[in-house]
């Protein structure tokens, strides 16, 4: 499982790569015309944009899973009665509190948001893991343990994914910086904005 995400890592990067070079030689080749140089430039344009969708939805759907995931273990345990009554009541209640949290393109630009959706979720499967893993009853239960794997695979997957989209936008962002006078008809459009990344530094 983990070399399968890993190759989907290494896969994106160097086409990206290999495209903006390509890229590079085509605006500044004066054996072409202008024409035929936007033409490629705006087809670049929209294969990043392809990429860029594909590793947004990566990062979410790997989201989803890992939510899902933690909404049935919590379930589980309240089922079970694993651990203090309090205790699973308010891990149920952050969780909802967590779905309400939902990282964007839009809220991306909000790194205040992102950080406070990701301390809630990682202080989360923190707890659940924990009170999980001191339940020697409820762990024996192969079913709930592949559940928590799921919780510790998605967690993971997370952080190389967002790794994955960050390359591709900076990529994509680096491309318009170089290339926006040969994009005019996408700037009329409306269509040449720079993409928000998880990376505060960005």
């Amino acid at each position: 499982m983990r070399s399968h995400f890993k190759l989907v890592f290494f896969f994106l990067l160097p086409i990206g790569g290999a495209m903006l070079t390509s890229c590079g030689r085509h605006a500044t080749s004066s054996e072409r015309t202008t024409f035929t140089q936007g033409d490629s430039l705006t087809e670049t344009y929209l294969v990043l944009q392809d990429t860029l969708l594909h590793t947004w939805n990566l990062v979410i759907r790997e989201e989803e899973e890992k939510r899902e995931t933690m909404d049935k273990v919590i379930q589980h345990l309240l089922k079970m009665s694993a651990g203090d009554r309090t205790q699973l009541t308010s891990l149920a209640t952050r969780f909802e509190q967590l779905n309400r949290l939902h990282i964007t393109p839009k809220t991306l630009t909000n790194h205040y948001v992102v950080e406070e959706h990701d301390f809630a979720a990682k202080s989360l499967v923190s707890e659940i893991l924990s009170l999980a893993e001191s339940n020697p009853g409820v762990i024996g239960d192969k079913g709930f343990s592949k559940l928590i794997d799921r919780i510790k695979v998605a967690d993971q997957r997370t952080s190389v994914y967002r790794s994955g989209y960050d390359s591709i936008a900076r990529q994509f962002n680096n491309f318009l910086k170089t290339n926006r006078l040969f994009l005019l008809d996408l700037e009329k459009n409306g269509g040449l904005e720079a993409r928000p990344t998880f990376g505060r530094n960005e």
